[in-house]
């Protein structure tokens, strides 16, 4: 008797099982070159101490969705059906992996937008240093908290002094190492509460209508910064204070109302995106070159870049930051001291979001509250991997592309010699997952 199977419900693509994709390929094919000419070429610039974090990350990254390295099972419910896939681990790798910095970027949005960020208006600022200055920050990691801090105050000041009375406000403040065409450009990208909570616990909302005295104050307080960590020289610190065009900017366009979770998220994304996109990546395996597609640069007049394969490494691994170092800064009321109490502060939980509403009733307490020491908060924003590929690829891993039912996870594999068989066994039948070199499990 022939059973005849529905076909899927859902107008879902399928999802595809994942292979080798154009970077992997790029650093399984030159990386141990480049860690071989690391001292040589590069330690100068990128840091003398830095490969053994960079391998340590390209390792992973190497590694991701390797079948060796372990697998899933994953079975289709329906007893009619009971197709099967094998579906390998991510490697997490955050700052190379577009896969994993992709579903990192989802978290972050989702963690802002659900349990972060108050329902009441946000301004996006972008903080934009002198290239004078910008060198030190690839050198002193110290930097990167300290000017967050220092944006920060400079805004709930300009609030406070504003509204006459002192101003509690927040802020999310994220760095961003790198502009287009894989180049050095430190900047700042910030959520602002706008405006804040005075004594009695009433908003007032201040609105800005213009930089310029911002900026200026952004440049007396940063080069005052780097003076006092003696980073600089007072003759050279004068010199910057007379430049006519400082090389200081601030852009504050972007205005977020209270509702608009789309936009909330989309810049939230925006912020925490990864340095590179596989879509604008081509590899010449043969010639070891590299081929980035940017937008239209008009002051360099081109809008592709031709790397050297262990060139491109090079610029690539510069974003990588060092053990333990924070991109990502919460200030205020965003701080997870404060965040911790606003189930005392009726003002503050009344325009709490609605995911940290429902997570924080009558049993609020400070566990449920996010580590503020990681850079994306874990236990609010965790969701389950099928989650996020629908989100990034709009297709359901857990829906069956045969008959539309759910699937499961019936069993984690991660023995060494127990994997191999299996993949040595789908091989055999013509059922080898994509990309997987049969070479490699002799």
């Amino acid at each position: 008797m022939q059973v005849e199977v529905a076909a899927p419900s859902s107008a879902r693509a399928v999802y595809a099982q994942r292979s080798t994709n154009t970077l992997q390929r790029v650093f399984r094919d030159h990386f141990n070159r480049f860690a071989g000419e690391y001292d040589q070429r590069y330690a100068k610039e990128l840091g003398n101490s830095r490969i053994e974090r960079i391998s340590q990350v390209a390792s992973r990254f190497i590694a991701c969705g390797d079948y060796r390295q372990g697998v899933a099972r994953i079975r289709c419910s329906n007893p009619d059906c009971h197709f099967e896939y094998f579906r390998p681990f991510s490697c997490r790798g955050f700052h190379l992996c577009p896969s994993c910095s992709q579903k990192r970027a989802l978290l972050f949005a989702e963690y802002l937008d659900e349990q972060l960020l108050l329902a009441l208006p946000h301004r996006q600022f972008v903080f934009t240093l002198p290239k004078a200055l910008r060198v030190f920050l690839r050198y002193d990691q110290r930097l990167f908290g300290q000017i967050s801090r220092l944006i920060f105050s400079l805004v709930t000041e300009f609030y406070s002094t504003a509204s006459g009375r002192p101003i509690t406000g927040a802020a999310v403040v994220a760095f961003q190492p790198f502009g287009d065409a894989l180049r050095w450009n430190p900047h700042y990208h910030a959520l602002i509460l706008e405006g804040g909570f005075d004594p009695e616990g009433r908003f007032i909302r201040v609105p800005i209508h213009d930089t310029a005295r911002l900026t200026q104050l952004l440049r007396q307080r940063t080069i005052g910064l780097f003076l006092e960590l003696g980073l600089i020289t007072e003759q050279f610190a004068e010199t910057l204070l007379r430049w006519k065009h400082s090389g200081f900017s601030v852009d504050y366009s972007v205005l977020l109302e209270g509702g608009d979770h789309r936009a909330r998220q989309a810049l939230a994304q925006y912020a925490a995106r990864a340095p590179l996109s596989l879509q604008k990546l081509t590899y010449d395996d043969a010639g070891a070159k590299v081929l980035y597609h940017t937008a239209y640069n008009p002051y360099l007049k081109q809008n592709t870049t031709l790397w050297d394969a262990v060139d491109f490494i090079a610029a690539l691994t510069q974003f990588i930051p060092p053990w333990g170092v924070r991109y990502v800064h919460y200030f205020g009321l965003y701080a997870s001291r404060c965040k911790a109490r606003w189930d005392q502060w009726p003002h503050v939980a009344a325009v709490a979001p609605n995911g940290w509403k429902e997570s924080h009733g009558e049993q609020a307490s400070a566990e449920a509250v996010p580590n503020q020491t990681q850079t994306v908060p874990q236990r609010a924003c965790r969701s389950a991997w099928a989650k996020l590929i629908i989100k990034v690829y709009e297709v359901d891993p857990l829906v069956c592309c045969r008959c539309g039912s759910a699937m499961t996870v019936i069993a984690v594999i991660t023995d060494p010699p127990e994997v191999r068989k299996i993949l040595r066994h789908l091989v055999k039948i013509g059922r080898a997952p994509p990309g997987l070199d049969p070479s490699l499990l002799n």
